[in-house]
């Protein structure tokens, strides 16, 4: 005998089809409405951080009325394709000088040192002599007006026709090559990044050369080697609690135990040390996180072909877990980069106009040079700072670009 057919029990006048069919369109619906409340936040946060962006953009340009101590003029891009000494021997030209004398600025060093102190070679996007000019500089000129970027081109005309003899319009690109060949200064027209840009590179360096190989370790030791006693708990629980102590503490320990205790002074040193110490609690939970992720499988196969722990932790642990490890340095070394509380405590100096020659050196790194710049009681160096702020972004930009392709990679040759 054939099975009798199912029919669908009523319940409250429809059938468990038609319910089970309303159940669905209401968790549809549901999901949608959460959709629409997570979406909000999120654009809005997009939306702010297009307006910081577009702020520290048109900040990078500045429209200035300047009365100028040299010739007042500037020279086509076409006269002097490549600057430097060509727009130089213009504009001593300019200024009445003959070959002779034009020939021994450039040619004598201590004549052509002190030009060059007093003096920068800009290229101006626009000037009241046409678009796309060098100008020549001087650390003595005065400012007459400074004019923001997007209300400048409205009261261009305005600001040409109220020139007076000696004075010139510029809008002035803060952010260009001379940017970065330039040391501090207590003047925004010769302030540079050169410095800060430099002492950021070393130390951030020595906190890749320190936290790699101390926190993937500890992350190994931790996940692989050591039992799940009530000890290992503790410091699980320590490390994580680590990760969100705010950075002054830090630069309060670096204070104490490099600075004063090892005698390592206001240096490098102390600076890279104390910055490790940020860095090493993200890189040993990312690294912990990263190892759990691989598979129990891979480490019993490779037990079973004969290999050691070690051997299995060298050659098959840790070139599956090599992507996680990556977003941890870069994000870590991504937060120490933007650091300036801890290392205004150990001994970054605002001003240092000479390079770092050894570890034991006074320094200076981009955020403390930043914070610098904006302490100022000029508008011309809130343009410098938008400057420094770019250039921090865009190394940060490139460390993340470079950590894409590197964790790609390992992908790609893990699968």
């Amino acid at each position: 005998m054939s099975a009798a057919p199912q029919v669908p029990e009523a319940r409250g006048g429809w059938t468990v089809g038609e319910e089970a069919k309303r159940d669905r369109a209401r968790r549809r619906s549901v999901g949608r409405a959460f959709a629409a409340t997570t979406a909000v936040p999120v654009a809005l946060a997009v939306l702010f951080l297009l307006a910081l962006l577009g702020g520290i953009f048109t900040d990078l340009f500045s429209w200035q009325v300047v009365a100028s101590n040299n010739s007042a003029e500037s020279f086509a891009w076409r006269e002097a394709p490549v600057g430097g000494d060509a727009v130089v021997r213009l504009e001593l030209a300019a200024q009445g000088l003959d070959e002779a004398a034009i020939e021994a600025t450039l040619n004598y060093p201590e004549q052509r040192r002190r030009f060059f102190a007093r003096n920068r070679v800009e290229f101006m996007l626009y000037t009241d002599q046409g678009p796309f000019r060098w100008v020549v500089t001087n650390m003595r000129n005065r400012s007459i007006e400074l004019v923001d970027l997007i209300p400048g081109f409205g009261q261009r005309a305005e600001l040409e026709a109220a020139l007076e003899p000696g004075q010139r319009l510029l809008l002035n690109p803060w952010l260009d090559g001379g940017f970065f060949q330039r040391v501090a200064s207590r003047n925004a027209v010769s302030a540079g990044l050169k410095t800060a840009l430099v002492g950021t590179l070393i130390v951030i360096l020595g906190v890749v050369l320190f936290a790699i190989p101390i926190g993937v370790g500890t992350a190994v030791y931790l996940e692989e080697y050591v039992a799940k006693t009530r000890l290992a708990r503790v410091l699980e629980v320590n490390i994580a609690n680590l990760a969100g102590v705010p950075s002054i503490v830090y630069g309060i320990l670096g204070l104490s135990v490099f600075v004063r205790l090892l005698n390592f002074g206001p240096s490098v040193l102390a600076a890279i040390f104390t910055l490790t110490l940020l860095a090493l609690p993200v890189v040993v939970i990312a690294g912990r996180e990263a190892i759990k992720s691989v598979p129990s499988s891979l480490r019993q196969a490779s037990y079973g072909l004969g290999a050691t722990r070690w051997q299995t932790v060298w050659r098959v642990v840790l070139p599956s877990a090599a992507p996680g490890i990556a977003t941890g340095v870069v994000l870590s070394v991504a937060r120490a980069i933007g650091e300036t509380a801890p290392l205004l405590l150990v001994g970054a100096a605002a001003f240092v106009p000479n390079l770092p020659s050894t570890l034991s050196s006074p320094y200076t790194v981009i955020p403390v040079q930043i914070y610098s710049w904006i302490s100022e009681n000029s508008a011309e160096f809130r343009h410098v700072a938008a400057a420094g702020i770019a250039t921090l972004i865009s190394v940060v930009g490139a460390l993340y670009a470079v950590v894409f392709v590197i964790r790609r990679r390992l992908e790609r040759t893990r699968a």
